[in-house]
């Protein structure tokens, strides 16, 4: 038995499919429902290129998404300071709900610790999909999130992305009085 916020470290930091479904199996109307809120929650967020027909994204008829539908629930996904903290993490340990037993998660996103700033997100990949990354990025300049779908070389091209943005753009501030 683990509690929920083991069973999210497993998910965000271990890639675990099965504490998805175990978070989904017990939500209050079980697996179902939670695809249902996971849509209702998308559209309420504008995610006009989403339908999520599994908790995994696994590829199946009709699940979908976009680069920039990944980007924006990514920024709302990070207001949460569990899910920010979890998908920050290269590795962890999480124990039962016992302390018995103990499992070491280890990140499969490469560039934690590697690329100056990010500070996660979530790696993904299925065949109809391909390499699939998601990074938020801070540095003293500002913060970003890139989205890299359907590659052969996600931590390559997101590396180059995450430079690339770094040395091409300046961040303004926004006026309180701008309408």
């Amino acid at each position: 038995k683990l509690t929920f916020e083991s069973l999210l470290y497993a998910l965000l930091v271990g890639s675990g499919n099965d504490a998805a479904y175990t978070l989904a199996e017990d939500y209050p109307g079980g697996i179902k429902n939670f695809i249902e809120t996971m849509n209702v929650k998308g559209r309420s967020l504008g995610l006009n290129g989403t339908n999520f027909t599994n908790v995994v994204g696994i590829d199946t008829f009709e699940h979908q998404t976009t680069a920039h539908d990944l980007a924006v629930l990514t920024v709302e996904a990070l207001k949460n300071p569990l899910i920010s903290q979890a998908v920050a993490k290269d590795k962890i340990e999480i124990f039962d709900i016992g302390g018995k037993n103990s499992y070491l998660l280890e990140s499969t996103n490469k560039l934690l610790g590697q690329v100056f700033g990010v500070k996660g997100v979530k790696t993904g990949w299925t065949e109809s999909a391909g390499e699939c990354l998601v990074a938020y990025t801070q540095r003293e300049k500002g913060e970003i999130v890139t989205v890299v779908l359907g590659s052969s070389d996600r931590f390559g091209e997101t590396r180059a992305l995450i430079e690339w943005i770094y040395q091409n753009f300046q961040w303004q501030p926004i006026s309180a009085t701008r309408q």
